[in-house]
């Protein structure tokens, strides 16, 4: 089927990643510059088979007020391709001025993002206003003179993604849930999975199970699914897919961009995960992640 795309023009939606500011006493014009590099980077999500976004620039409110940065041509990313430790550059080693800054927002073209469904069929995907909000974190980020620092922007599609069907008619809408982390202070997690594992009562080798690891930071008492049913329960901060290795017979995945910290892991049927559902896994696992390193874990 062909693309049903919005108006040609260019909506410049921002998908707002509002960095919430520790700044300095004084945040006036800086006297040097540093480098920048931004990328984008996801997890995985059942159903479909592509989930496209065509980035335009990047806004930066900085030191020295708001300025631009339009990509030089516009990026068609399939974030889909982009998981583990795999991600897509849109900003490499740009000058920018030294500095404290309060929040960055991605500039985008909903009339050239769209979804592919599983069975193929594509689907425009919107940008609902109410996203201009976008992520917030506690705190905001610093260019020093002459160095580089490089950012990695998660989009969580499992949580980001979600479809609509009003009457017959399908839509996709993107509403991120984006996790920001510094490249220069992150670890990752690896390691396999049995076979033979049940989850619950369920086999993980069972046509009705789409096994994911999913990840949880700190400790929490109760573990839920993307779709909450249990009050108080924790919801994941990102995830991985397990892919089955025909050499060993085992699933091996890769959870990247995971800043030092205390973790908890889980393997669940993530396809089950549905609202309504009941969420169910394996018996969590903790993991303790340092920058540049790669933490194994294995699930049997």
């Amino acid at each position: 089927m062909k693309p049903r795309f919005s108006p040609p023009a260019v909506l410049r939606m921002g998908l707002a990643v509002a960095l919430l500011a520790v700044l300095a006493a004084c945040n006036g014009t800086s006297s040097g510059t540093g480098s920048l590099s931004m990328a984008v980077t996801d997890t995985p999500v059942d159903g479909v088979a592509q989930v496209t976004v065509a980035f335009t620039g990047i806004e930066l409110m900085g030191p020295n007020g708001m300025v631009n940065y339009a990509l030089s041509s516009e990026q068609q990313v399939n974030l889909l391709t982009l998981q583990g430790t795999q991600d897509f550059t849109l900003l490499a080693n740009q000058p920018v001025p030294a500095g404290n800054y309060q929040w960055m927002r991605l500039d985008i073209d909903p009339a050239h993002s769209f979804v592919v469904t599983d069975a193929g069929t594509q689907y425009p995907l919107s940008v609902p206003s109410g996203s201009e909000t976008g992520l917030k974190l506690v705190s905001g980020f610093t260019v020093a003179q002459g160095s580089l620092s490089s950012f990695v922007i998660d989009f969580n599609l499992r949580q980001s993604l979600t479809e609509t069907n009003q009457g017959g008619t399908v839509t996709y809408a993107l509403t991120p849930a984006l996790r920001i982390t510094n490249q220069q202070e992150v670890g990752q997690v690896a390691g396999t999975v049995s076979a033979n594992l049940d989850i619950g009562t369920t086999p993980i080798s069972a046509t009705g199970c789409d096994p994911a690891v999913y990840v949880y930071s700190g400790t929490p008492a109760t573990l839920e699914g993307y779709d909450a049913t249990v009050s108080g329960g924790t919801m994941p901060l990102t995830s991985a897919t397990l892919t089955l290795d025909a050499t060993t017979g085992l699933y091996t995945y890769t959870v990247g961009f995971l800043a030092p910290g205390s973790y908890t892991l889980t393997v669940t049927c993530a396809g089950a995960d549905v609202s309504g559902g009941t969420f169910v896994d394996v018996p969590p696992q903790a993991a303790t992640v340092s920058a540049g390193e790669t933490t194994t874990l294995d699930f049997s």
